[in-house]
């Protein structure tokens, strides 16, 4: 590696600068966007909460894309392993609370006390450790979590974010300075790309699993508020914007988690061409 003195050298070639990185970072930007505004009024019980809590973790989640997005047009690569990082553990987290609450909200314990306190700040959520051991334990998840987990790919990216953030390594030093000249740095943009693209993939098998409605097109509430008659079986329509997410990304990268979605929820997702 060679100290460079044009700060914008690297980073503002064309092969870094256009890489297909920044279009999926904008198109999962917008999706998350979307999603939180799709789930605001989706039914939840556990917690008091003004709007649906997973509003305000996908809009968080939103937020995390576009600054992975701003220091990597600035050639901060180990940045972005960074805030990679914070991404996994948020779509982990987001898993666990769904999952939590499913399981001890009951009309004896109408607010589940280890989530509201979460939520008021009361209480931290439990070490990450215990929370994949929740997940890979529930009995609801097995399906999906089977086949997750079937090879090391979500290790390795833990690992490879552990590295930048810790500086196990001393190229990982080097790499987040966007003056040196480094032969790997699309190497390590093709990286971040595939792993962006397999944590939202665990994400969204994840969610939809758990809460299919998640997935519901606003046709049929909308009729309703509105005084009008819906369409019949309209409840069960999903949204444009998750069937392309469906299409495009889990059965196209993942047609066995796909197939097993497919398999266990009544809303009508169109079968994989």
């Amino acid at each position: 590696m060679n100290k460079q003195y044009n700060r914008e050298s690297e980073v503002t070639k064309k092969e870094y600068a256009e890489h297909p990185i920044f279009e999926d970072l904008k198109a999962y930007s917008s999706f998350y966007n979307l999603f939180s505004k799709s789930v605001m009024f989706c039914g939840l019980t556990g917690v008091k909460s003004m709007f649906h809590i997973d509003t305000y973790m996908y809009g968080s989640i939103e937020g995390t894309l576009e600054s992975i997005t701003h220091v990597l047009k600035n050639g901060r690569i180990g940045d972005a392993f960074a805030l990679l990082r914070k991404y996994y553990d948020s779509a982990v987290i987001n898993v666990y609370v769904n999952l939590y609450l499913e399981n001890n909200d009951s009309l004896k314990n109408f607010i589940v006390p280890e989530i509201m306190g979460w939520i008021s700040g009361e209480k931290s959520i439990p070490r990450y450790r215990t929370i994949m051991q929740y997940i890979k334990k529930s009995s609801q998840l097995k399906p999906i979590t089977n086949l997750l987990y079937k090879d090391n790919v979500y290790t390795k990216i833990k690992d490879r974010c552990n590295d930048h953030i810790h500086y196990n390594f001393f190229h990982n030093v080097l790499i987040n300075d966007s003056q040196i000249y480094a032969k790997n740095r699309i190497e390590l943009l093709n990286l971040i790309q595939d792993d962006i693209k397999n944590i939202l993939i665990l994400h969204l098998r994840c969610i939809f699993y758990l809460s299919d409605d998640y997935m519901r097109s606003s046709y049929y509430l909308d009729c309703l508020e509105f005084g009008g008659q819906p369409e019949e079986n309209s409840q069960y329509w999903v949204a444009p914007f998750i069937q392309d997410v469906f299409h495009n990304l889990i059965a196209k990268h993942r047609p066995d988690i796909a197939e097993t979605i497919l398999n266990n929820t009544s809303m009508h997702l169109s079968k994989i061409s």
